[in-house]
């Protein structure tokens, strides 16, 4: 594999979904629909439109990579490669007209994820992720000032997640309810910008982020990012996560990640 031929194909991924989704934001009137059982979850013309753009220009460069999409139906690989795309990853965002949502792109290679891109192609704003290297925020080497402090207290942090409603089962609803009570602030919304505020450590306070209820392409692109950057994302057991994980954890730094999984097995 040529990293550096895929890195630039990633990127062309990013660029060519990216021009689609400027074409319908705060556009009125936009078709859109919502997914059935799911009834937080909207889909827009943006959404379908920008992944099959970007899953034929997969197809047409690397037909042998498979695709594991969110919108369509994923396409098997014979390469042991796939791709892991979420068009838009914070769609309710988007439809309020608010720039905090992305085009997340991830790469998997022998079950473990070894690229991944984040694009808000609204305000510019790229990271890029590839596993050994140090994370780039628009092509610049991200220097996170927490993830060296391992001296930072959980009660200092804020505790975000996109939205309550995503804890589901009582077990949730607890850990979550206990790290509420031990974090200085908790703040709801964000989607994929809370992970890549985190993994830059643009942020006036160190973040730790719980969520439940996710799929793959909700978080493959955010892991070598994160954990290029210098934090931690994994499973709320402290486990790495895998494809079919749904609870997610991220955390500035090892001591912070430790702290968490300490309140965690309070709850058991």
């Amino acid at each position: 594999m040529n990293i550096d031929r895929t890195i630039q194909l990633a990127h062309q991924l990013a660029d060519t979904s990216g021009e689609i989704i400027r074409r319908y934001f705060r556009q009125p009137h936009l078709e859109t629909e919502t997914k059935l059982d799911q009834v937080s979850s909207i889909v827009t013309i943006a959404d379908q439109e920008a992944e099959e753009a970007m899953v034929a220009i997969i197809q047409r460069e690397l037909p042998e990579d498979g695709v594991i999409r969110e919108e369509g139906a994923n396409i098997p690989s014979e390469s042991g490669r796939y791709w892991v795309l979420d068009p838009i990853d914070g769609t309710s965002s988007f439809v309020k007209g608010l720039p905090i949502f992305g085009t997340l792109i991830g790469l998997v290679a022998e079950n473990q994820p070894i690229l991944g891109i984040v694009d808000q192609p609204i305000l510019g704003d790229r990271w890029l992720g590839v596993k050994g290297k140090a994370s780039l925020y628009n092509n610049q080497m991200i220097v996170n000032p927490y993830c060296q402090d391992q001296e930072l207290a959980l009660k200092n942090a804020c505790l975000a997640s996109t939205t309550p409603l995503m804890f589901i089962t009582e077990r949730q609803q607890a850990i979550a309810c206990q790290l509420q009570s031990v974090c200085k602030r908790t703040a709801f919304g964000g989607d994929c910008y809370n992970y890549m505020m985190l993994a830059t450590g643009c942020t006036a306070m160190p973040m730790v982020i719980l969520e439940s209820d996710l799929k793959y392409y909700d978080f493959c692109a955010l892991i070598p990012i994160i954990e290029g950057a210098g934090g931690i994302i994994s499973d709320w057991s402290g486990n790495p996560l895998k494809a079919d994980s749904s609870e997610v954890l991220a955390v500035s730094n090892s001591g912070l990640w430790r702290q968490v999984l300490e309140q965690i097995s309070r709850v058991g």
